[in-house]
C-alpha cells in the first residue's frame, strides 16, 4: 500500500479520500450552517422579542440559556448512543426535531411557550452536534483531519453571521414571526440527505487501524454492563485525560465570550452608537455585525488549520498553543472594542472583528485535540461531553450572567438617558468576558503540557484493542526532531509489533523502529 500524506491525492494504507466522504462533509456543513442561523435567529429579533413580550434583559438571556441548556444536557447521550448504534439515523431524528420546534416558535403567544420551544430545539440540535466531527474524523485519515474540521466549522461564524442579517433583516420588514420560518423547510431536506447520502463509517476506519478487532472488544468490553454505568465510568475516563479535560474548560471560557458577544452586541451598539453620534437601528447594527462575523470565520478558521500544520513542523503542541494566543488576543482587543464604541463606533467595529478572528482561529484545532487525545471508539462520547461543559460552564450562562449584569448596573444609572444608562451597563458586564478570555488561555497553556503525552496514551489505547496485524506492511518510523511520525512503508513483512511502545513514567513515546 502507499501511504501519502501530501494535501492532493491523500491515501493512508489503502484509505482514500475522494466523493464518498466529500459529500458526507458537505451535508454535514449545511447543517452546521443552518444549526447557527437559526441559533443566532433569537440574537437577531432580540430587540423587537424585548419589546413585544416586554422582557428585561435576564428573560431575553434566558431564551439562549434554555436552548444552550437542552442542547448540552443531550449531547452526552446522543454522544453515547452514536458509539452504539447507527450516527446517520440518529442526527436525522433530530433534524425533524430541531426543524419542527423551529417552525412552532413562530406561532408563540407568549414568553413561555416560546422558551419551552427553543429548549425543546435544543433536543434536535444534540444529535448533530456530537455526532458530525466523529463520523468526519472516522471518513478522513488524521494528516488532513484538521482541513475538513475546518470546512466544516466554517459553517459555524457563516451561519451566525447569516442568523444575525437574516433576523435583523427578516423580523424589521416582516415582523420576528417569519424569521423562524426560515431554516424548517430546509432542515427537513438536509434530515432526508442525511439518511440516504451520510453513511456511519466504521469507528477508527481512517486511522490505519483493524477497526474491526477494536470494535469487536469494545463490544466485548461492554456487554452485560448498565448503560447508565457505562456512560459515568467512560466520561469519567475522559475527565481523567488531562490535555482534554483544561482543552474543554479553554473551549468553555471561548464559548463564555462568544455566547455573550453574540447576544448583547447588537444590542449594545444600537446604544453606543447613540452616544457616539451615528445611531444605528437594529437590522443595521445586525447587518454589520453579521458580515463582520461571516468575514472573520471565512478568514480565521482556513488560518488556523494552516497555521496548525506549519507549527506543528516544530511542535506536538501547536493546536493548543494556538488556542492560547487566540484567546489572550481576544481578551485585549475586546476591551479596546467595547471602551471605544460610545466614542468612535468605526474603531469598535475594528477591534470587534480582530476579536472574533483570534477567537475563531482556534475551533478546528481545539476540536482535533478532543478527537485525538480520545480513543477512536469513544470519540462520539468525548464529543459531547466537551459539548455538555464548554455549554454549561460557558454559553449557557453568559447570556443570563451578563443580562443580570447588566440590568443591576442599569440600576444604578437609572437617572440617565435610557441609552446611555443601557450602553453603560452592557459596557461595564462585557469586561467580564475579558477576564474570561485570559483564564481560558491559561487553561489551553496547561493542555499544552499534556497533549503529547496524552496523544500518545490514546493511540497506545487503540492498539491495545488489536490483538493481532495479518499481513501488513513493516513500518518504518522515523522520529524528527519536533517529536512527529513520519511513515514508510518499505517491505512486505508482516509486523505485529504496536505501532508506539508501551512507556515508562515520564518518557515520551517511542516508534517501533
Amino acid at each position: 500500500a502507499v501511504v501519502s500524506t501530501q494535501s492532493t491525492g491523500q491515501v493512508v494504507g489503502s484509505y482514500r479520500v475522494g466523493m464518498r466522504q466529500i459529500v458526507p462533509i458537505w451535508i454535514l456543513f449545511f447543517i452546521n450552517l443552518f444549526n447557527y442561523i437559526d441559533r443566532y435567529i433569537v440574537s437577531g429579533t432580540l430587540d423587537l422579542l424585548l419589546k413585544d413580550f416586554d422582557l428585561t434583559f435576564s428573560q431575553g438571556g434566558l431564551l439562549t440559556t434554555i436552548f444552550i441548556v437542552s442542547y448540552m444536557i443531550l449531547s452526552p447521550v446522543f454522544g453515547f448512543l452514536g458509539d452504539r448504534y447507527n450516527r446517520s439515523w440518529l442526527i436525522a431524528l433530530g433534524l425533524i426535531i430541531w426543524a419542527a420546534s423551529t417552525f412552532m416558535c413562530s406561532f408563540a403567544q407568549t414568553y413561555w411557550q416560546l422558551l419551552v420551544l427553543r429548549g425543546i430545539v435544543g433536543v434536535g440540535e444534540a444529535s448533530y452536534a456530537a455526532l458530525a466531527p466523529p463520523i468526519i474524523a472516522d471518513l478522513i485519515p488524521t494528516a488532513q483531519r484538521t482541513f475538513y474540521l475546518s470546512f466544516f466549522f466554517i459553517g459555524t461564524p457563516v451561519g451566525g453571521a447569516l442568523g444575525y442579517i437574516i433576523g435583523g433583516g427578516i423580523s424589521d420588514r416582516w415582523g420576528w414571526r417569519w424569521a423562524f420560518r426560515v431554516s424548517p423547510p430546509v432542515v427537513t431536506l438536509l434530515a432526508i440527505a442525511t439518511l440516504f447520502l451520510v453513511p456511519n463509517p466504521e469507528r477508527g476506519g481512517a486511522d490505519n487501524t483493524n477497526t474491526s478487532v477494536q470494535l469487536t472488544r469494545s463490544q466485548e468490553i461492554r456487554a452485560g454492563q448498565n448503560p447508565v454505568v457505562q456512560l459515568f465510568v467512560e466520561t469519567w475516563a475522559l475527565l481523567k485525560t488531562k490535555s482534554y479535560l483544561f482543552t474543554t474548560l479553554g473551549f468553555s471560557c471561548l464559548a463564555f465570550t462568544v455566547g455573550s458577544l453574540t447576544q448583547w452586541i447588537p444590542v449594545y451598539v444600537v446604544h453606543a452608537s447613540d452616544m457616539a453620534g451615528t445611531p444605528y437601528t437594529n437590522s443595521e447594527a445586525n447587518y454589520i455585525f453579521g458580515i463582520l462575523t461571516c468575514v472573520a470565520g471565512f478568514v480565521a478558521i482556513p488560518l488556523g488549520s494552516v497555521v496548525s500544520k506549519f507549527l506543528e513542523r516544530y511542535t506536538m503542541k501547536a493546536d493548543a498553543l494556538i488556542n492560547a494566543a487566540g484567546m489572550l488576543v481576544s481578551a485585549v482587543t475586546l476591551y479596546i472594542a467595547i471602551a471605544m464604541a460610545p466614542y468612535n463606533i468605526l474603531t469598535f467595529w475594528v477591534f470587534a472583528m480582530i476579536t472574533q478572528i483570534a477567537a475563531f482561529i482556534g475551533w478546528a484545532p481545539n476540536t482535533a485535540i478532543i478527537l485525538y487525545t480520545t480513543p477512536a471508539l469513544m470519540r462520539s462520547l468525548a464529543q459531547a461531553v466537551n459539548i455538555l461543559f464548554s455549554h454549561l460552564l460557558g454559553d449557557a450562562i453568559s447570556p443570563t450572567i451578563q443580562g443580570e449584569l447588566s440590568d443591576r448596573i442599569k440600576e444604578a444609572f437609572r437617572d440617565f438617558d435610557i441609552s446611555i444608562s443601557t450602553s453603560v451597563a452592557l459596557e461595564y458586564s462585557f469586561f467580564l468576558s475579558c477576564f474570561v478570555c485570559v483564564l481560558g488561555s491559561v487553561f489551553y497553556l496547561i493542555a499544552a503540557e499534556n497533549v503529547i503525552e496524552d496523544r500518545a496514551k490514546a493511540a497506545d489505547t487503540v492498539v491495545s484493542r488489536r490483538p493481532t496485524i495479518q499481513s501488513r506492511s513493516r513500518q518504518s518510523s522515523v522520529l524528527n526532531a519536533t517529536g512527529f511520525l513520519r511513515d514508510e512503508y518499505d517491505s512486505d513483512q508482516e509486523d505485529t509489533r504496536p505501532l508506539i511502545e508501551p512507556r515508562e513514567p515520564g518518557i515520551q513515546a517511542r516508534p517501533a523502529i
